[in-house]
């Protein structure tokens, strides 16, 4: 059985390390390789997404043969093939590596060749994400094994007869200076490129003010204007709702908006529009906001004028809204933020990022190439998260490294994202992301039940990881999470929990 029904998800554990070289070849000529002579002894990465494919039984009866074809089931020749990872940002700006923060093209790899050996010379495989706003892709894909990933996949796809593409699914990119936009480039997507897909009453952004929405930029008016009236506007990338099978491939990740970031956040990146992304609401909780928890004066007044220097398109508005950061820098020395008082929706009171994220889960399944919804999915789902090196503590874009050593896949993007929290030694029910998706996976799956998922694992403590008690891994939360959702007692004498392995699971 594949398809959403199947709550099955493998996690299997193996190295900590990826290869250093790319195109990030298998360890060993396995008998089912597309391309033979290929070897790269280092890379214990790609065994652990095969393990992954083995563990669900996928193509069971021809593991171990030259036709064994695990995605046959998922994929058939001629398909469009989009595989999403995250590559949200193009350097790690805390004191983590890069490796915390995006997928590794080490698991794309693995992905690709299982992908190739489906389609058997027909069809399109396109790696595409829309990263952040100031990430510089070609920089990214210098650093994390992109670069010689797609030289090699441009070849071999070509030589097969399969069509192949590396797309940026943005509409712009900004440069930074001082914590402030400072320039912008228009990127290479035209109009045909990007399909409007509007949800209306079932948007679960749908019941609260949107007049309060903040999006990814400065311009609070266009993100307020996407979602009013009973319509909530989302700016899909065109290879997004034209492909017949999506592999998302995530980092196993926390995050600072919504508690962890995983499949379903990582449809973030299939909008090409950051201000349709609604990521908090202004103010505080006691005026209808979700921005800050506890604010200071400077935080009202950095609002107020953010809107005002920034959010209107003046010229100059930079200038000084720079002097203003300045002077804020000074004030906050002298009369600090308490320690739980959070800012810019980070913390767990954000009730507005987890309500986009599962809107564009809906589009995701069941938006068709025209934009228009359906009542069941329409595409084909997989997930393959990247849990090499995992990221803890300031996530998303800041993280430590946690060396958790799995991959975990597996058919439904809820189920996956479930085991995967609980795996990090959070709890999924607390976090409202996914706490409130049951209701909106059953729509497609009536009987949905966290307790129904089935973990199959080389590990085998890792299959009760979803049951059981005492957690497998500790994750340190985002800051503004700490205390909330873990499932373990946090160290009295820390601000960040240990990364904890008992040792017959290593």
């Amino acid at each position: 059985m594949t398809g959403l029904q199947n709550l099955s998800v493998a996690i299997a554990s193996g190295t900590d390390r990826y290869p250093e070289e790319a195109p990030c070849d298998p360890p060993e000529d396995f008998p089912e390789c597309p391309v033979k002579g290929r070897v790269d002894p280092s890379n214990g990465v790609y065994s652990m997404v095969r393990e992954s494919l083995r563990l669900l039984e996928m193509d069971a009866a021809h593991f171990g043969g030259a036709d064994w074809n695990p995605l046959g089931e998922l994929i058939k020749p001629g398909d469009r093939v989009l595989i999403k990872p995250n590559f949200v940002l193009h350097w790690n700006p805390g004191k983590g590596p890069l490796e915390a923060v995006v997928t590794h093209a080490s698991v794309l790899r693995a992905i690709a060749d299982y992908v190739l050996i489906a389609l058997q010379g027909r069809g399109s495989l396109t790696i595409g994400d829309a990263p952040q706003m100031n990430c510089d892709l070609a920089t990214l894909f210098s650093r994390n094994g992109m670069d010689g990933l797609i030289a090699f996949l441009s070849e071999v796809c070509a030589t097969r007869g399969v069509a192949f593409s590396a797309v940026d699914f943005r509409e712009e990119q900004t440069f930074y200076k001082a914590g402030i936009v400072w320039k912008r480039k228009p990127l290479k997507r035209g109009q045909k490129d990007t399909v409007p897909v509007t949800l209306g009453p079932e948007s679960f952004m749908e019941p609260i003010d949107s007049g309060l929405l903040y999006g990814a930029d400065y311009d609070r008016l266009s993100t307020t204007r996407a979602h009013q009236n009973q319509r909530h506007v989302y700016r899909i990338a065109s290879e997004v709702l034209a492909c017949d099978v999506v592999i998302s491939v995530p980092k196993l990740k926390v995050h600072s908006k919504v508690g962890t970031t995983l499949n379903i956040k990582n449809m973030v990146g299939i909008n090409t529009d950051k201000n349709h992304l609604a990521h908090y609401r202004v103010g505080s909780k006691a005026l209808g906001g979700d921005e800050f928890s506890d604010p200071r004066l400077y935080d009202k007044i950095d609002r107020r004028l953010s809107d005002t220097l920034m959010g209107r398109g003046w010229k100059w508005g930079k200038y000084p809204f720079l002097a203003w950061k300045v002077l804020r820098k000074v004030w906050q020395s002298v009369q600090p933020p308490r320690a739980d008082a959070f800012t810019f929706g980070n913390w767990h009171g954000n009730d507005t990022a987890w309500r986009m994220a599962l809107d564009l889960n809906r589009v995701l399944l069941t938006a068709d190439q025209q934009g228009k919804l359906h009542a069941s999915p329409v595409r084909r789902y997989f997930s393959v998260i990247d849990g090499v090196v995992g990221g803890q503590g300031d996530g998303p874009l800041r993280p430590d490294a946690f060396r958790s050593h799995v991959v975990i896949a597996g058919f439904n993007p809820l189920a996956v994202d479930w085991t995967a929290t609980s795996l990090m030694g959070l709890d999924p029910s607390r976090i409202p992301m996914y706490a409130i998706a049951q209701q909106q996976m059953r729509e497609w799956v009536p009987d949905f039940q966290p307790t129904g998922i089935l973990v199959r694992s080389n590990i085998r403590q890792y299959e009760s990881v979803i049951s059981q008690e005492r957690p497998i891994f500790r994750f340190a939360c985002a800051p503004g999470w700490r205390g909330k959702i873990e499932r373990y007692p946090l160290d009295s004498g820390s601000d960040t929990p240990v990364q904890e392995f008992d040792p017959i699971l290593q």
